[in-house]
């Protein structure tokens, strides 16, 4: 019986290796072609929280809203609420961009 009976050659283990680093650098190369440039996929969990910031934002801005009286008779009370108008609807898109299952973000 020959000692090395059964076992596979060690130059047929280096050439499955570098098949196996091959396979999984085009597999990189192919995700990191599908991001926009200057781009990074979000982690979920760093997505979420972003998502659950936006929302409690939104109720605050809202709460704001709510509290404002109804005639506004000042400038200072119409630009108040323009603002927080302008601040709900940017929350608002926010709030749809993080809610997406996959979501870019600038390097």
């Amino acid at each position: 019986m020959h000692k090395n009976q059964g076992k596979v050659p060690s130059y047929i283990n280096k050439y499955n290796k570098q098949r196996e680093d091959a396979v999984k650098q085009k597999v990189l190369d192919e995700e990191n072609e599908k991001l926009p440039p200057g781009t990074r996929l979000m982690q979920e969990d760093e997505r979420r929280a972003t998502l659950e910031d936006l929302i409690s934002a939104k109720k605050i801005t809202n709460d704001q809203i709510e509290r404002l009286p109804i005639t506004n008779k000042s400038l200072k009370m119409i630009s108040h609420r323009r603002e927080l108008e302008e601040k709900m609807s940017r929350l608002e898109k926010a709030i749809d961009t993080f809610s997406k299952p996959k979501v870019y973000v600038q390097i």
